[in-house]
């Protein structure tokens, strides 16, 4: 399956179960409830670099993260340029 065909969906509905509301989260928590209810399409790199890191919906996150490295691989996504491909987004591998 291309889940690069599904940028118009949410993590929520491509990664089933929903998420419940956070109830007493960390700011972290907080923002990785709200990313799961954004379309995939409009995730931006620092939105894909927490995903990642968190390990969370990684079937459709590390694709999309892949293209986005393949069109620009030194892409800033909050830290410094590279920080998508050097940081600690790909640890373990």
């Amino acid at each position: 399956m291309d889940h690069l065909l599904h940028m118009d969906r949410t993590l929520d509905e491509l990664d089933p179960p929903r998420w419940a509301p956070p109830a007493d989260a960390t700011h972290l928590v907080r923002r990785l409830h709200e990313m799961r209810r954004v379309r995939l399409g409009e995730l931006g790199p620092a939105d894909l670099r927490i995903l990642i890191s968190q390990q969370v919906a990684l079937p459709y996150v590390l694709p999309l993260t892949v293209h986005l490295l393949l069109e620009e691989p030194l892409l800033d996504a909050s830290f410094y340029e590279g920080d998508l491909l050097l940081g600690r987004v790909f640890k373990g591998c």
